[in-house]
Order: C-alpha cells, then sequence, then structure tokens
C-alpha cells in the first residue's frame, strides 16, 4: 500500500504570530527519503508591515515538472514564480547555495532571494490574505518535496528555535550555507545573544568557577530553584522571585554570576547589552526590549540579562522620555511574568542609585545583590581560579607552588583589585614568560607580584 502525501499545514496561531513581528525562526524541519535529505522551514516578520518565509530542501536544485503543472507559474531567468490567481507573484522556486531547492517570500530569511530571483515579501495586515499565502506556501513545499515527502505530517508554527539554532539547522544543509546566513546583517537575530546550558569554551561558567563572591553565590543558588523547580515554592506557598540586580564595581564578575546561574538552573541564557536596545530612531528601542523579552519566553526555560540597565532605565525624573517609555516596557513585562513562563531577568549595573526605583521595588526586582570587590580569601579564590584554568588549557603545571608567605605578600600587592584586574595580572605573567621564549618553566610567585605591581591602578 503507497503511503499517503506529505501533509504541511500552518498551526492556527501563525498568522497571528507573524502579523504580531517574529525574530528568524525555525518554523518546522523534517528528514526526507531517496535523494533528498531534509526540510527545514523558516520566517521572520516585522510588526504589521512584513512576514518573509522560506523552505529549504536539500539534494536537489531543480522544482518538479508537477509544481508547473498544479500552480499558475512563469519562468523566468533562474525562477519559477508561483502566482495567485490574479497573476501576482507569491513564491518563487529557485536554486540555494549548496545543492538546494528554496520556496522563497521576501529578502529573508535566506541569502538567496538577496542575489537571485524573489519576490515580495508577504503582507500581513490582510489576515485574509496572509492565511491563503501561508496556505498556498504549505500547499507548493508538499509539491517540492513530492514523494521524498510521503506520509510527512508537518504543522508549521514558532518552535521557539532562534536564530543561532537556526543556522545549526542549515549546517546540516551544508556549511557554506550555514556561513553565509551569519553573514547577513540584522538576519532576524532578536536583541543579545543566546547560549545553551551546555555551550562549551568559555561560556560554559558554573558557580566553582567564580572566585570568591560566596554570598552573592548563596543567593543565586537560591533564584536556580525558581527556575529548575518553580513547583517547589508554590508547594509553600511562596513566589518564585522574578528579577535579580546585580551590583557592584567593574569587573568583580556580575556577568559570569548570571552565566552561571542560567547554567547551573539547565537555562538558557540570553545576554542583551545596552548597544543591543538603543536606538536613534523613535520606538525602536521599546521594541527591540520588547522582542527581548519576548525571545526569552521562546526560549524557557531561560534567564534574560541586562548589562548596564542604568543606561537603559534609569530614573525617569532625570530621564529624556525616551527612558520614560523603556522603563514602562520593562514594568509591563515584569508584571507579566508569571511561574509557568519559566523565565528569570537579571540586571547588572555600577550605579544602582541610577536605576528607577520603580524597577527595584519587590514583585520585580525582587533581590539586590552586591557584588563587591573581593578581600583576601576572595582575592586568592579568584588567582587560584585563573592559575588553574591556565595550567589545564596548557595541559601542565605553569606556575611554581606558593607559599603562605608569597600569598601574604600578593594579597597585600592586590588590595581593591577586581577579579578582572586578577585575571589580566595572571596574564600579563604567563605573556612575559611567551615573550621569552621560554616554552617549559614556570611561572613563580615573585613574577606575579612584580606584575601586579603594573596592573594597580593609579587612582
Amino acid at each position: 500500500m503507497a503511503m499517503s502525501a506529505a501533509s504541511i499545514t500552518p498551526s492556527p496561531d501563525l498568522a497571528r504570530r507573524l502579523a504580531a513581528g517574529l525574530p528568524l525562526t525555525v518554523l518546522g524541519q523534517a528528514s526526507l527519503s531517496g535523494t533528498l535529505s531534509r526540510l527545514v522551514v523558516l520566517g521572520r516578520s516585522e510588526q504589521g508591515r512584513a512576514a518573509a518565509l522560506s523552505a529549504v530542501v536539500t539534494g536537489t536544485t531543480r522544482p518538479p515538472p508537477v509544481v508547473a503543472a498544479r500552480f499558475r507559474t512563469e519562468r523566468r531567468g533562474r525562477g519559477l514564480f508561483v502566482q495567485d490567481q490574479a497573476g501576482a507573484d507569491r513564491f518563487v522556486l529557485s536554486s540555494g547555495l549548496l545543492n538546494q531547492l528554496v520556496v522563497s517570500a521576501g529578502i529573508w530569511p535566506v541569502l538567496l532571494p538577496l542575489i537571485g530571483p524573489r519576490v515580495a515579501a508577504l503582507p500581513v495586515a490582510d489576515a485574509g490574505r496572509l492565511a491563503a499565502d501561508l496556505d498556498l506556501f504549505c500547499r507548493v513545499v508538499e509539491t517540492t518535496v513530492g514523494r521524498a515527502g510521503a506520509g510527512l505530517r508537518l504543522t508549521l508554527e514558532p518552535t521557539g528555535t532562534n536564530v543561532d539554532s537556526a543556522v545549526g539547522s542549515l549546517g546540516r544543509l551544508g556549511r557554506a550555507a550555514a556561513g553565509v546566513v551569519r553573514r547577513v546583517p540584522g538576519a532576524g537575530r532578536a536583541p543579545g545573544h543566546v547560549y545553551e546550558p551546555d555551550d562549551a569554551g568559555d561560556e560554559a561558567i558554573s558557580f566553582s568557577d567564580i572566585g570568591g563572591q560566596e554570598a552573592a553565590k548563596i543567593e543565586l543558588e537560591t533564584v536556580c530553584l525558581a527556575i529548575s523547580d518553580p513547583q517547589l515554592f508554590l508547594s509553600w506557598g511562596a513566589r518564585p522571585p522574578r528579577g535579580v540586580l546585580l551590583y557592584g564595581p567593574p569587573g568583580t564578575g556580575k556577568t559570569m554570576l548570571a552565566r552561571a546561574l542560567a547554567r547551573e538552573s539547565g537555562a538558557r541564557f540570553i545576554h542583551v547589552r545596552a548597544t543591543d536596545i538603543v536606538s536613534k530612531w523613535y520606538g525602536e528601542a521599546e521594541r527591540k526590549l520588547q522582542e527581548a523579552f519576548d525571545w526569552a519566553r521562546r526560549e524557557r526555560p531561560a534567564v534574560l540579562f541586562f548589562d548596564e540597565i542604568d543606561a537603559l532605565a534609569r530614573a525617569r525624573e532625570d530621564a529624556h522620555e525616551a527612558s520614560h517609555r523603556l522603563v514602562s516596557t520593562f514594568l509591563e513585562n515584569m508584571d507579566g511574568l508569571q511561574v509557568p513562563d519559566g523565565v528569570i531577568v537579571l540586571a547588572a549595573t555600577n550605579r544602582p542609585e541610577a536605576v528607577d526605583e520603580a524597577l527595584t521595588r519587590p514583585g520585580r526586582f525582587d533581590r539586590l545583590v552586591e557584588v563587591p570587590l573581593p578581600g583576601p580569601d576572595g582575592r586568592r579564590q579568584v588567582f587560584e581560579v585563573h592559575l588553574g584554568r591556565a595550567s589545564r588549557q596548557a595541559g601542565r603545571p605553569l606556575f611554581e607552588p606558593i607559599d603562605e608567605a608569597g600569598w601574604d605578600q600578593l594579597m597585600a600587592a592586590s588590595d581593591g583589585f577586581s577579579g578582572a584586574e586578577i585575571a589580566e595580572v595572571v596574564r600579563r605573567a604567563l605573556e612575559a614568560r611567551i615573550r621569552a621564549g621560554d616554552k617549559h618553566g614556570q611561572v613563580g610567585g615573585d613574577e606575579l607580584l612584580s606584575v601586579a605591581g603594573g596592573v594597580r591602578r593609579p587612582w
């Protein structure tokens, strides 16, 4: 008995989400049989303006003849244009970057429509027209995959897979395609950057990788439970915290603590800087801020971290009108966070007094956690973390053992240092050995002591 043809349908919510605005997102993906290997469907839209859709099919560069037989089409140059009943172009089938066939409308989210045949983005203001376009898109994709999609049942919907994961999906289509998409300016990326809980390298930071700051760690370990087990709070009739404001001098480890919190709780870490949000255009900053919260809700469980929040939510009595609108967007989203959302908002600032007081009242940033300059014990822990990390990376012991008298001298020389400055001491000591051409020696405590004197700030 022959298998049924592919069935690809839009979810009931997809048209509304496209009309509301959607960063570059994987709407669906599936393995295909035969010579075709994979289907990846992506979408992006701007609120109230236009939407772009792309379906990338690997293993072929030619539209099957049945497409022209079933739809109104017109061949022009390298593209096969699918038209509506009025003869207007709605989608184009054309060859992709690496043995792919792309069904697309709009200039996103695949680079091909920028340099090859293309049709206009889909209007989203007319709900009926958008629904008809989505239906046509699905039927064209069904026909394009043909027998390779036999038995496929796929519903297109915002999956919460962001542009970084979308590029990972495209990586299955070929390194060249993924690399090109990464280089497309503004390719649907929501403000900030997302790190998965198991990201390798410098991003994989746990509390044990942070020297000192024991009081801050204890506070944040409690917040971990709000992400990993919110029902535990509810079983005691308590509401989990919604937000945490980390404050302290520069270089004390506020961002590292936020990353560690995300990793320890198994959540995605979304890092948003002030430069990701601010804009000279009216209303653009508020839209980007809203996108960041929407992104976190799609990525949940997630830690949404705002760096330098005093640049985004400064006290309104001393701020410009644009800051009023940003603070209002913050307040609306913080008040709207619910336990099932699985989102914790963290923020960092060097100037807590500059943050609008409305954000720091209970129910918003519930906890204000100080991240101060480390004391002697904390500085020693930070040194030990960086000494050990460098040795592990090199695969051999890089430092001579330091006795207690040596540690006392090093602590005195580093009085008032932040964690970042201690890391710089270690880096410069290793750099001196590299410049000297030494390939097998070890750095002594006296060398660290000498370097610390040069790192000391002149104020």
